[in-house]
């Protein structure tokens, strides 16, 4: 089956004495573009197993599985029309999905097969987590959670007393979280035998939670979007540090990954947004990497992606798969310096360049062409630490953006206008 190759272009974003630009090298997998994908999860870097439906509203729930990487695909799907939204497997042969409608499906030889087992609701059921065959629990719509004591082949419901739509589960030792709609937050701390509902001074609707060593995070928005990334360490409060996007996978309490498919205002094309995250004093600086779909076929409120291990990863939204090899073992070399500052393009108006620092406000910017010519410069209000730059007249290319601020130090990086 035929892939493409396509180079991603890399927006500098972490300014300094130093500087960071790459390029990665990423693959538009075409094998699954006649179908909807939902969930992504990498077993490995060569088996890949994707869920979802063979059309986004009422087409039937599917379930696909590589072992070559995503280059070939064996698909099975459901009788019905439910969109498959959730998998998680014990190990290699057994494993479990759940979907629209109640429906959960068991595999036991490594999803050649899948048997469709009997849930007792209708209601959608939107996650799953296990920590063994005799502990397995869905979440889902109108506060529904199910639990399995005998390797799923039978359930019952547990009441939470709630009507708030429940959006993700997570295990993480004898620890469990239960995360959706109306800030809804429960934990339990003895392998989910007693789960209590927990105030977290946080709004909106909750769409997933991760834990990592010393961290959690949530991905928290409000009516599908915008969605933004909490974290918080240990006991302290949560604190946002990065928003716009709809998918992220941390790999540790550092380094993470993030995902955003929209639908830009200026000249309606669709465009995914991949983002690897590193975390220093001033919060996670990311390096966005963009790829442009030449199709209509993303979804602008959904995306997913999966770490396979140090070098791949899978990303979906809508009929748009990707896989990409980044070197994750490589450590950013900068020099620290007593400024915090993100560069970044608006996601939805590519016209404007958004700069801002977590340190101190800035006094003046000044923006030159690779010819050292200056194109444009802006004094600010001296209490401002956020600001934006026109750059609608701007040729596409490689710039240096020259900040001063308000205490009269200065620093320089380079960004590239796509």
């Amino acid at each position: 089956m035929k892939t493409k190759l396509l180079l991603i272009a890399t927006i500098v974003l972490l300014c300094g004495q130093n500087f960071l630009y790459s390029q990665e090298t990423w693959q538009y997998l075409d094998g699954l573009n006649d179908q909807y994908l939902w969930k992504v999860y990498a077993q490995s870097p060569d088996t890949v197993y994707i869920t979802g439906a063979s059309s986004r509203y009422d087409g039937q729930g599917m379930i696909a599985k590589s072992t070559n990487g995503g280059i070939n695909w064996i698909k099975t799907f459901t009788t019905t029309n439910n969109l498959l939204k959730d998998i998680a497997f014990y190990d290699k042969n057994t494993g479990f999905v759940i979907g629209e409608k109640g429906v959960i499906l068991k595999t036991t030889n490594g999803g050649a097969d899948w048997t469709l087992k009997t849930s007792g609701t209708t209601q959608n059921l939107n996650a799953i987590a296990l920590t063994g065959l005799n502990n397995i629990w869905a979440v889902g719509d109108t506060g529904i959670v199910m639990n399995s004591i005998d390797e799923g082949e039978t359930w019952q419901a547990k009441d939470f007393e709630t009507t708030d739509n429940f959006n993700d589960i997570i295990f993480s030792g004898n620890e469990g979280y239960i995360v959706g709609s109306n800030a809804s937050f429960y934990k339990t701390i003895n392998a989910s035998v007693i789960w209590n509902k927990e105030a977290i001074n946080l709004s909106g609707t909750l769409y997933k939670i991760q834990k990592t060593g010393n961290n959690m995070y949530l991905l928290v928005g409000d009516n599908d979007y915008p969605r933004i990334l909490f974290e918080k360490q240990n006991t302290e409060s949560w604190n946002s540090y990065y928003g716009e996007l709809n998918g992220f996978h941390m790999i540790n309490d550092t380094l993470g990954y993030s995902s955003n498919s929209v639908l830009l205002t200026n000249g309606g094309e669709n465009v995914i947004y991949f983002n690897k995250l590193r975390k220093n004093d001033g919060g996670y600086f990311p390096e966005i990497s963009i790829y442009r779909s030449w199709t209509s076929s993303l979804d602008i409120n959904h995306s997913d992606i999966s770490v396979a291990n140090d070098t791949m990863i899978y990303v979906i939204s809508g009929s748009v798969l990707l896989k990409s090899s980044p070197d994750m073992t490589t450590e950013i070399k900068e020099t620290v310096i007593n400024k915090n500052l993100v560069v970044f393009q608006n996601s939805t108006q590519l016209s404007e360049l958004i700069l801002k620092s977590y340190s101190q406000p800035i006094a003046l910017v000044e923006l030159f062409n690779v010819s050292g010519n200056m194109v444009s410069n802006k004094k600010t209000d001296d209490k401002l630490t956020k600001t934006t730059i026109d750059i609608s007249l701007f040729p596409v290319g490689v710039y240096l953006t020259k900040v001063t601020f308000n205490d009269k130090t200065q620093t320089v990086c380079k960004w590239i206008k796509y």
